[in-house]
């Protein structure tokens, strides 16, 4: 039984002191054969590459512009960013699209501009996309410009089996259709397991486990029990369990189809 992490960020300063033993050590014995490494700001890229070929076979990585560094994306970086995700090792474009909780309304143009050239990055190469949709209390209008912008201006053309990833799900059911309807799958973490997120629990549940990857995006949103600790991706199993015990499928199959999703997402062999 394996498992993989689609979305975690152990380049976070918060692994500088055990990042090499839990890549050698703790993550393989707690059963994960993967973990996929998000460089989601400039000076994230060549980190996230270089750890993707100091552990080859087990790290990959995804590079793009999350919406937090929209502010900060510069032609310059673009030119750099355009040469790197040609490499093979880059296996997804993002995280990237839009976040209207943290950020001043008025960068809202600037998100939208950088979310239309990491989809522009992803038509061109192929490859597909980890998106990072946050909304403000119950006004989901980050998720409409979303499909919005994506209705218009994404191909879903991947490679890959999956053209993309609805990173980190906290929406409700309409939401979840939406997304699936668009091919994509949704991410699953330790949201899921809080004892107040009942709206996404019970829109995973209509959505079905054909439907989901599972992800920790640590060091953050470490599962239930854990909340308060820093998050890494050996908290899969945990929280595979509890999504397991509330679809009510054994932890077994959802290991299966969790980890075929995602290496059918990410082209991993």
């Amino acid at each position: 039984m394996y498992f993989i992490d689609s979305h975690a960020h152990l380049n976070d300063p918060a692994f500088d002191t055990d990042r090499e033993e839990l890549l050698h050590t703790k993550l393989p014995q707690a059963g994960l054969c993967a973990s996929i490494e998000i460089g989601c700001a400039c000076d994230e890229w060549e980190p996230a590459l270089t750890l993707s070929e100091k552990f080859s076979g087990f790290v990959g990585a995804v590079l793009g512009i999350h919406p937090e560094y929209a502010v900060q994306y510069t032609a310059e970086q673009a030119a750099r960013l355009n040469n790197l995700v040609q490499d093979k090792r880059v296996l997804a474009i993002g995280e990237t699209g839009l976040d209207y909780t943290c950020l001043d309304v008025s960068n809202k143009e600037l998100q939208l501009q950088t979310f239309s050239q990491m989809i522009t990055l992803a038509n061109q190469t192929k490859k597909p996309l980890v998106l990072h949709v946050r909304r403000e209390g119950e006004n989901y209008s980050a998720y409409e410009d979303t499909f919005h912008v994506l209705k218009h201006e994404w191909k879903n053309s991947s490679n890959t089996s999956f053209p993309g990833v609805l990173h980190c799900f906290c929406a409700d059911y309409e939401t979840a259709k939406k997304a699936l309807d668009k091919g994509l799958l949704l991410g699953i973490n330790g949201c899921f397991t809080y004892k107040k997120n009942e709206y996404i629990r019970e829109a995973v549940k209509k959505a079905g486990v054909d439907k989901i990857i599972l992800e920790t995006d640590c060091p953050y949103l470490s599962p239930q029990g854990k909340r308060g600790t820093r998050n890494d991706p050996s908290n899969i199993p945990l929280i595979a369990q509890f999504v397991a015990d509330y679809l009510n499928i054994s932890l077994a199959a959802l290991a299966e189809k969790t980890t075929r999703h995602a290496k059918e997402l990410y082209g991993l062999n």
